[in-house]
């Protein structure tokens, strides 16, 4: 013998209704949460650009390391550049030489 409760089965209209509700619920999270999603934190902005200022930074100092490293390797293997080096920041000359300052009014 079957129970009443076993065969209950919902009606159709009340069936599609709540499939159609779902649909639209699913429609609504389907287009609002790409947005939310795509939406950009201004915070991770702020951090970013930040980012890209210190790139800016690192890649000067790069610049400038490698421009003493080439100073450097010229003073290590290139008399001319000692000598010029000695010159002008030193003050020095050889000593047969004459100096004369020219100062500018």
């Amino acid at each position: 013998m079957k129970h009443l409760a076993d065969m209950h089965e919902a009606p159709a209209l009340r069936r599609w209704a709540v499939r159609l509700g779902l649909a639209v619920i699913v429609a609504i999270a389907i287009g609002y949460l790409p947005g939310q999603v795509l939406r950009r934190d201004p915070r991770a902005m702020k951090l970013e650009q930040q980012l890209e200022e210190l790139r800016g930074h690192a890649r000067e100092l790069a610049a400038g390391n490698a421009a003493l490293a080439r100073d450097v390797e010229a003073l290590q293997s290139d008399v001319r550049a000692v000598e010029d080096r000695a010159r002008a920041d030193l003050g020095m000359v050889y000593p047969d030489e004459v100096v004369f300052e020219v100062r500018r009014p």
